[in-house]
């Protein structure tokens, strides 16, 4: 029976004629349309030229394929972009670690200063020394994708990141902190990164004489 119902001979033409007789005496001339619809639907189940909804492939919608690349504050990279990292599953390839690569990273300027900064508060003079740390990274993608350089500038203890544009995220590690910096660049393209982090350190404050 499920042979002949699945089938397309003689048989399945007889099944589908007494069904529609039954179906006609049940409703009617009037609900000719309703008719119409039910036997489409027989055609397709007994036929079978067409699968249900639940057994055709999902449509995946497009989206843009993004890589990362992980920067240190030594400027080497992870991992190499000419290289595709292993899979988590691969036990044959070792972990992946940070190696110095001049064609996608490299440090252009290395800048350090330390000055005095002043201020009144009443008949106080405050005083700070400041300390200035300045990095610059020049970033060059050298894939054919899109991709976003993870930079990750290590921060001693009581310091703080002083530049624009501030990093996206902050990390406590046991040294300090790890302020990291997100980048993006299209295929070719060399993009820049200034890094500033300062240090204060108070001053003895002095006393300002007031004429009467």
């Amino acid at each position: 029976m499920v042979a002949g119902v699945c089938g397309s001979g003689k048989l399945g033409g007889y099944l589908k004629n007494q069904v529609g007789a039954r179906i006609l005496g049940m409703f009617g001339v009037g609900s000719y349309s309703a008719l119409l619809w039910l036997a489409a639907g027989l055609s397709l189940g007994v036929g079978g030229q067409e699968q249900p909804a639940a057994q055709r492939p999902a449509v995946r919608p497009a989206y843009p394929i993004v890589h990362e690349i992980q920067v240190d504050g030594n400027c080497r990279v992870m991992p190499d972009p000419a290289q595709p990292a292993p899979r988590g599953d691969d036990k044959s390839k070792s972990t992946p670690r940070f190696r110095e690569d001049p064609l996608v990273c490299q440090i252009e300027s290395v800048h350090n200063s330390e000055h005095v900064e002043e201020m009144i508060v009443g008949n106080e003079l405050r005083r700070n020394r400041i300390n200035v740390e300045e990095q610059g990274y020049a970033l060059q993608n050298i894939t054919p994708n899109r991709v976003v350089f993870v930079v990750e500038q290590p921060v001693k203890k009581d310091w703080r990141v002083d530049s624009d544009p501030q990093p996206t995220e902050v990390r406590e590690t046991n040294k300090g902190s790890l302020a990291v910096f997100r980048v993006w660049a299209e295929p070719g393209e060399i993009v820049r990164l200034h890094v500033g982090v300062r240090h204060t350190t108070p001053m003895k404050t002095k006393l300002i004489r007031t004429s009467n």
